[in-house]
């Protein structure tokens, strides 16, 4: 079920500076948009659970079309700081006063990306479903998979150890030693 659009007078100024520095990183180029792949990894950086983030995204992204434009990623983080300050999840909590959102190593080379590197960065939708198989394949238990699992495939690339290993530094994000389906996109992105 879709959840309601985003009504004008809950909408997120765009003139915020921490926010448009945020903006920035997840949309270097200022396409417009904010892929699902970068908003993930952007967002796991305020520590919030997947399940508030899945929150979060089914609310900025009220009409399910799988990327945010600036005003859903600003509804976004609007929203990461209602639930960072122990408000609930809701739109109608838009509006009240709270500090702004806060991340970890916003700052790393992670989310900035050299300019003419942005193309390559970002994972394109046929890539994440081809990924989202061969997650499947491997059979993850509650949604993760062990780096025992992950370690043939990565192995099959033939890349070097270290390069294999700065591979999954980049992709553990949340550094639980497992990888969920969106970082083990990344993983396989990096690899190819």
């Amino acid at each position: 079920m879709a959840a309601p659009l985003i009504p004008l007078s809950q909408q997120i100024p765009t003139k915020n500076s921490l926010y448009e520095s945020y903006y920035k990183q997840v949309d270097p180029a200022y396409t417009g948009r904010v892929g699902a792949s970068e908003a993930v990894l952007f967002l796991k950086k305020s520590g919030l659970s997947d399940v508030i983030l899945g929150k979060i995204w089914d609310l900025a992204d009220p009409e399910g079309k799988g990327f945010l434009d600036k005003q859903g990623f600003y509804v976004a983080l609007r929203l990461v700081a209602c639930a960072q300050s122990g408000h609930e999840v809701t739109l109608s909590n838009l509006n009240l006063s709270m500090p702004p959102p806060k991340f970890h190593n916003t700052s790393s080379p992670l989310m900035v990306t050299p300019s003419s590197a942005e193309a390559h960065w970002a994972v394109r939708v046929e890539e994440k479903a081809k990924f989202d198989g061969i997650f499947e394949s491997l059979l993850p238990i509650n949604g993760l998979l062990s780096g025992d699992k992950v370690k043939p495939v990565l192995m099959n690339s033939k890349l070097p150890l270290d390069v294999l290993g700065r591979v999954w530094d980049l992709s553990d994000i949340d550094k639980d030693g497992h990888l969920d389906r969106d970082e083990f996109a990344v993983a396989m992105h990096l690899v190819y």
